[in-house]
C-alpha cells in the first residue's frame, strides 16, 4: 500500500546566518516573490517552504539537493522537476500555519496537506457559519465544548487538504461535503483523509489511495546537515 512522509519545521527561530545560507539556494524568481512579502514571518514560511520541499522531494527521489529545480507559478504550487536522469518525481504538498510549515512526499499516491495553528481564543461557531457547509455548520455547532475547537481545526484542515489534493489532480468539481447524516466523513471517491494533532497544530493529509503509513517528522537545527543527520538516525 502507499505511504506518505511529512516534515515539519518551525520557522520562527531562523537566524540571520541560517536565512542567508538558504536564500542562496533560491532562483532568482523565488528570491523576488520572497522580497514580495512585506511581513518578516510570512517571508520565514515562503522561504523554509521553498527549502524544505526541495529536501524532501531530493531525499525520496534519491538525488542531490541541488538537482530539485523549483518553478514559481502564480497562483498555483511550484512546479517541481528533477534535473537527474531516470529520477522519478514524487508527489508533494505544502503547508505553512504562524511560523510552522510542512511538506508532504508520497512516491505513491497524490497527495494535499493543510496545518492550521490551534487557537482556543477563536469564535469557531462563527467562523465555521461563514465558510461550511449548513449540514457541517450544523454538526459543529452541536459537539461538545470541550471538543469543538479541535473539531474545528479537525473538518477545516480536512476541507483545505482535500482542496489541494483535488487541484492536483486538475478535479474541477466542488469539494464534497465532509458531514454527512451528521457524521463527519474520512474518506470518498478517491480520496481518504488522516487527522493529527501535534506541536499545537491541526494536521490533515489527503491522499487519493488509501495509505498504509504517514510518518510526521519534526525536523531539528535549520542546516540540511542536521536534518540529514537526523533523518539517518
Amino acid at each position: 500500500m502507499p505511504s506518505a512522509v511529512i516534515l515539519l519545521h518551525n520557522a520562527n527561530f531562523l537566524t540571520d546566518d541560517d536565512r542567508n545560507a538558504f536564500l542562496a539556494c533560491l532562483s532568482t524568481e523565488e528570491l523576488a516573490r520572497y522580497q514580495r512579502f512585506l511581513r518578516p514571518l510570512r517571508q520565514r514560511e515562503f522561504l523554509l517552504g521553498r527549502i524544505l520541499l526541495r529536501f524532501a522531494v531530493a531525499r525520496l527521489a534519491g538525488v542531490a539537493f541541488d538537482a530539485v529545480c523549483v518553478t514559481e507559478r502564480k497562483n498555483l504550487a511550484p512546479l517541481v522537476q528533477l534535473r537527474a536522469a531516470g529520477a522519478t518525481l514524487p508527489y508533494f504538498s505544502l503547508s505553512h500555519s504562524r511560523g510552522w510549515v510542512a511538506c508532504a512526499v508520497s512516491s505513491d499516491t497524490a497527495l494535499g496537506l493543510d496545518i492550521e495553528t490551534l487557537d482556543a481564543e477563536r469564535d469557531v461557531d462563527a467562523v465555521g457559519s461563514a465558510a461550511f457547509s449548513e449540514a457541517e455548520s450544523h454538526w459543529l455547532s452541536s459537539r461538545p465544548a470541550v471538543d469543538k475547537v479541535a473539531d474545528f481545526y479537525t473538518l477545516w484542515t480536512s476541507k483545505e487538504a482535500l482542496f489541494k489534493l483535488m487541484s492536483v489532480q486538475e478535479n474541477d468539481t466542488l469539494a464534497p461535503e465532509q458531514v454527512v447524516a451528521r457524521g463527519r466523513l474520512r474518506s470518498g471517491s478517491n480520496w481518504h483523509a488522516r487527522t493529527w494533532s501535534q506541536q499545537g497544530l491541526a494536521m490533515t493529509l489527503c491522499s487519493r489511495d488509501r495509505l498504509q503509513s504517514a510518518v510526521r517528522i519534526c525536523l531539528r537545527g535549520a542546516t540540511l546537515t542536521a536534518w540529514s543527520q537526523q533523518l539517518s538516525q
